[in-house]
């Protein structure tokens, strides 16, 4: 009998702990939304797109450029460019009528002169400027063992004396461009004819130097740009 008692009150007490327990409440549901219906999603891609549009348009504009030609020093009418003389440049495509292609070297002679740092035009295009040129009878050691055309010198003439007297040069030109160095030339005296273009104004001054002495040429530095 006592065993029946506590059975019977093992049960009433497993009961009582199950019924105080509150049922569990079923999970909560949330109302799904498309991702398209966002607007904050659709703004981001929006942006993306954007910038992606954009990129695309400035990677194809920066390429809308052409190779031309770059002189690295000073060249003179008449030169045939080298590869040492030029560099090859991108110019905006626009312009490419205006200046000789970099495909190649242009062959033409130059026929006007171009300052380092210019772009050589198209052949045929440019217009010969006011320029005159003149043969100087130059002695051996007088000028740079090196010179070539398109450098620029100073012209210095120096007066035959009086015996005793100590000669004094003075300067007659400045920066005076180089067109031709005609060392196959030479003179009775052993000198070499090197061409100059001048100014036409320059003229009678340096064709009275070379009749009263004898010429130094000076080599003027290139100018790096």
């Amino acid at each position: 009998m006592t065993r029946v008692l506590s059975v019977l009150t093992r049960h009433t007490a497993s009961d009582d702990r199950a019924s105080a327990t509150p049922p569990s409440s079923p999970p909560a549901r949330r109302a799904s939304r498309s991702w398209w219906r966002d607007t904050r999603v659709m703004a981001g891609i929006v942006l993306i797109a954007l910038c992606m549009l954009i990129g695309a348009r400035l990677l194809s504009g920066g390429d809308d450029t052409v190779s031309a030609w770059q002189a690295t020093r000073d060249l003179a009418p008449g030169a045939v460019v080298s590869p040492d003389d030029v560099v090859a440049v991108a110019i905006p495509a626009a312009l490419a009528g205006a200046y000789a292609d970099g495909a190649g070297l242009p062959t033409a002679p130059l026929d006007r002169p171009l300052l380092a740092g210019e772009i050589l035009p198209t052949p045929g295009d440019a217009e010969v400027g006011d320029a005159r040129w003149v043969t100087v009878p130059v002695e051996p050691l007088h000028a740079p063992v090196d010179l070539v055309p398109g450098e620029r010198v100073d012209v210095w003439a120096t007066e035959g004396a009086d015996l005793g007297a100590v000669p004094v040069p003075e300067l007659v030109l400045e920066g005076v461009l180089v067109s031709e160095v005609a060392i196959d030339g030479v003179g009775l005296g052993g000198e070499y004819g090197v061409v100059l273009e001048i100014d036409p104004r320059d003229a009678a001054a340096l064709l009275a130097a070379v009749r009263s002495g004898g010429i130094d040429l000076v080599r003027v530095p290139a100018v790096t740009r």
